[in-house]
């Protein structure tokens, strides 16, 4: 049901406040399996390796954390935010950097300069084999490109909410990196779930995609460069 209460999000008790294009809401919560994909699981273990490796770290780097933490607010929740601890910090950057498979940091970097985002464009090709996804760049990149997409939408679809990390953008070839293999072995995954919002057929559908900008952890979220296009309708041989 609808509320007209100020913002609210999360959980009391039995009911789930949250928000959608419509506005607030609230709902009774309900049991539900928890289905995990393989990445959503090793991001489970690294947050738990991180919690120890904090408390394997020397006091003068915990000390330095702390120090940096003061000058970097969490992201926006409900119209607030605030400063992040050292703890959170020290996890927030190197969960970071093992999703990009880059080494921890155990002393805290500087804070990041970002240049602007290198990609201006997302296409998706008919290809001898299937389609064929590419970003159009206007440089090669000096920082790494974290790259997220979500499983295939309708093709009337103008908005999407969830995204998950694909990889890191592939190298530039010509001003342009085929992402293909990234997607569709990310689309391998969802499609062993079985949720059929992951079964949409991939031909006609729409992927929405976004790329930003990751230097020792800090993400560019700031700059991120957001698409969304539509996959050619014909059915690709196997």
């Amino acid at each position: 049901m609808k509320v007209a209460e100020g913002p609210q999000r999360g959980k009391r008790g039995k009911i789930i406040a949250s928000r959608n294009r419509s506005g607030q809401y609230q709902r009774e919560a309900s049991p539900h399996k928890n289905h995990r994909t393989p990445a959503q699981k090793r991001v489970r273990v690294t947050m738990s390796d991180l919690v120890h490796l904090w408390n394997q770290i020397t006091e003068a780097q915990r000390a330095a954390w702390r120090v940096l933490a003061r000058e970097v607010h969490s992201r926006p929740w409900m119209g607030k935010f605030g400063k992040l601890d050292g703890p959170l910090l020290f996890k927030k950057l190197n969960t970071v950097l093992a999703t990009c498979e880059r080494d921890l940091l155990l002393d805290p970097p500087p804070l990041p300069k970002f240049g602007p985002n290198p990609v201006t464009g997302f296409e998706i090709t008919e290809g001898a084999e299937g389609p064929v996804l590419k970003l159009k760049l206007r440089e090669a990149p000096l920082a790494d490109l974290m790259v997220y997409a979500w499983a295939p939408r309708n093709a009337g679809v103008d908005h999407n909410h969830h995204y998950a990390f694909l990889g890191l953008l592939p190298a530039p070839v010509r001003g342009e990196s085929d992402i293909t293999k990234l997607y569709l072995k990310k689309l391998e995954a969802w499609r062993k779930l079985k949720d059929q919002s992951y079964h949409l057929p991939l031909a006609g559908s729409r992927i929405f995609l976004r790329v930003w900008q990751q230097v020792n952890g800090w993400e560019n979220e700031v700059g991120m460069f957001q698409a969304n296009t539509l996959v050619p309708a014909r059915s690709w041989p196997r």
